[in-house]
């Protein structure tokens, strides 16, 4: 599979993560594949619930994997977390009947019946994946070697924008370090007068500081601040 020039361009040119995926399934189609997922963790330690995604993949089965937490038990993920290269959905051990049960469901949701995964790392330390299915064999996308070039050029791309996209986000948020810190006390679980204790502060400059916050955010409440201040990775979850 030779991946034409156009769609690396196309991928620079990207204004949001959610039209990565979109346009990646657009230029492979063609090519016999299905589906494309992106996703990034900002934290190493944020729940699928908070994960910045982009995907072709049917709402339907977003929401069903988030709320019966198939991050768990999912064998592709599981083994992308160890991998350096390419994963090849063929190759992978299922190993017991939940994760088996699994994939079953994701053929009947229309996910695809095979796939690649390409695991990536940004210099921050955050972990991201971009994964392209199919209903044919692996051996119909032509030659491997060629087919996994290219994909994983391809991911390396998306990868690059959408770290470049976050990263314009997170500039233009701009938090000041007291915000952050702020917002780090609470996400912590610490009431208002315990973070004006340990902060130094009056508790009418916490809440000064949290209004602040949400108004930056973009967010109603204080839990919505740390949940999306999480996501963004401006802080991690204490």
């Amino acid at each position: 599979m030779l991946l034409h020039e156009n769609a690396i361009q196309a991928i620079g040119r990207c204004k949001s993560i959610e039209h990565i995926s979109r346009l990646c399934q657009a230029h492979l189609m063609d090519f016999g594949f299905r589906h494309v997922a992106y996703l990034t963790l900002r934290s190493p330690i944020l729940a699928p619930q908070n994960w910045i995604v982009s995907t072709t993949y049917p709402r339907e089965w977003q929401s069903r994997y988030i709320d019966r937490s198939y991050a768990s038990l999912d064998p592709v993920l599981n083994a992308c977390s160890h991998a350096l290269l390419p994963v090849n959905w063929d190759t992978v051990p299922i190993t017991s009947l939940e994760a088996r049960n699994l994939v079953g469901e994701a053929v009947d949701f229309g996910i695809g019946k095979t796939g690649i995964s390409v695991p990536l790392r940004s210099p921050d330390g955050s972990f991201g994946l971009v994964s392209f299915t199919a209903d044919q064999q692996t051996d119909d996308w032509g030659p491997s070697s060629a087919t996994m070039a290219s994909l994983t050029l391809l991911a390396m791309h998306c990868h690059a924008r959408a770290n470049h996209l976050l990263g314009a986000k997170d500039m233009e948020i701009g938090l000041s370090a007291r915000e952050v810190e702020c917002i780090s006390w609470s996400s912590s679980g610490k009431s208002l007068a315990e973070t004006a204790r340990l902060m130094g502060i009056s508790e009418r400059t916490v809440r000064f500081h949290r209004e602040n916050i949400r108004v930056k955010l973009g967010t109603e409440t204080t839990m919505e601040s740390v949940s999306k201040a999480v996501s963004l990775g401006l802080i991690v979850r204490k």
